[in-house]
């Protein structure tokens, strides 16, 4: 079986999930999606999914890494659960989305592409992002697999704080098992399934991209499609929060518009999925 999977560790998260899911239904991808619930998560999780009938899997309590120090206060300290998925043998194939992201376009192709095919994110505007973003990620699980990349947490550890940070997430233990990512090309997805949000700008008008509404196809068939909007950061799109700073954003000169429009595009979704912001 192949599905879509996206990880919910805390509540704040399940409006993006909600949007998420919206989004490939609208988009009339034909594999499901299964959201992964931490085992932290209280049982209300699955009766909310359950109603917008979106199909989850409770993952186990015993994690395959130690608590890890000076982490719990970080926005990716929720996200290691995500290393569970690598090890899911009864789906033949995953693709795994990050639950701050929105589909534009049909993506269910890239269940033809190889394991840990993904994107280096952001590579068009900064030539130094060289690894692999974890936000989306093609998978073909193995039983042993979370625990042999569990094993690379003192490395990665390690790796960071000679960079100078303060903490590590799922992408740091992953990136440091797959060493050789950044060389092997058969593995690189165009840079258009994994656009930063407030890259936008830049991938539009200077590299050739264009931004599809979600589920229709893009007016300008020179432009090479946006399928997958990703909005990073600590302050995310369905929060009030977001809205007081884009609406005062929009007011300055040198205002991003086409950031704007994303924004706006994922409001609308949002909206859709008749989800009440908190």
């Amino acid at each position: 079986m192949k599905v879509y999977f996206t990880l919910l560790s805390t509540m704040n998260y399940l409006p993006g999930v909600i949007t998420l899911a919206e989004s490939l239904k609208q988009v009339k991808a034909a594999p499901p999606l299964i959201v992964g619930i931490s085992a932290s998560m209280p049982a209300e999780t699955e009766s909310l999914l359950e109603t917008r009938a979106i199909r989850f899997l409770r993952l186990p309590s015993d994690s395959p890494l130690p608590t890890l120090p000076g982490q719990a206060q970080h926005h990716w300290s929720n996200t290691f659960d995500k290393i569970y998925f690598f090890g899911l043998t009864q789906f033949e194939k995953i693709v795994y989305l990050d639950s701050d992201m929105i589909v534009l376009d049909n993506i269910d192709h890239l269940f033809e592409k190889p394991h840990m095919s993904a994107v280096a994110a952001g590579r068009l505007v900064h030539a130094d992002w060289t690894r692999l973003n974890s936000g989306l990620m093609v998978i073909e699980p193995e039983k042993d697999l979370p625990s042999r990349i569990a094993k690379m947490l003192e490395p990665a550890m390690d790796r960071a704080a000679k960079a100078g940070n303060e903490a590590i997430g799922d992408q740091d233990l992953i990136n440091e098992y797959y060493k050789d990512w950044p060389v092997q090309n058969n593995l690189h997805l165009d840079e258009g399934y994994n656009v930063f949000h407030y890259h936008a700008d830049d991938y539009i008008k200077n590299h050739g991209y264009g931004l599809p509404m979600p589920g229709q196809a893009l007016n300008n068939q020179q432009c090479k499609p946006i399928h997958v909007l990703h909005f990073v950061g600590p302050v995310k799109p369905w929060t009030k929060r977001a809205v007081a700073r884009y609406l005062l954003g929009s007011f300055k000169s040198n205002a991003s518009s086409w950031e704007r429009k994303a924004f706006g595009m994922y409001r609308k979704l949002l909206s859709q999925s008749q989800l009440s912001l908190t």
